[in-house]
């Protein structure tokens, strides 16, 4: 999957524990940070815990961000 078996910071990944899209945000000892997509609160997961997304999973994942930064835009916030 990953040489080394940690995928590179940036990289948009999918926990299977939590069920959530996230971004590599650090690697610490034997766990990787993530952050959600939309932002929020790190979170520590297992590399045996995450999968990269499929270019379909991750085009979904920004599209998504995208209307919802869009949306917020439109009313103003």
């Amino acid at each position: 999957m990953w040489s080394e078996g940690v995928p590179p910071v940036g990289t948009w990944v999918r926990d299977a524990r939590r069920e959530c899209d996230a971004v590599v945000m650090a690697a610490v000892g034997t766990y990787v940070q993530l952050r959600p997509v939309k932002g929020g609160t790190e979170w520590d997961a297992k590399p045996k815990d995450i999968r990269p997304l499929t270019a379909r999973e991750e085009l979904s994942s920004r599209m998504s961000l995208r209307d919802t930064a869009t949306r917020l835009r439109v009313n103003g916030q």
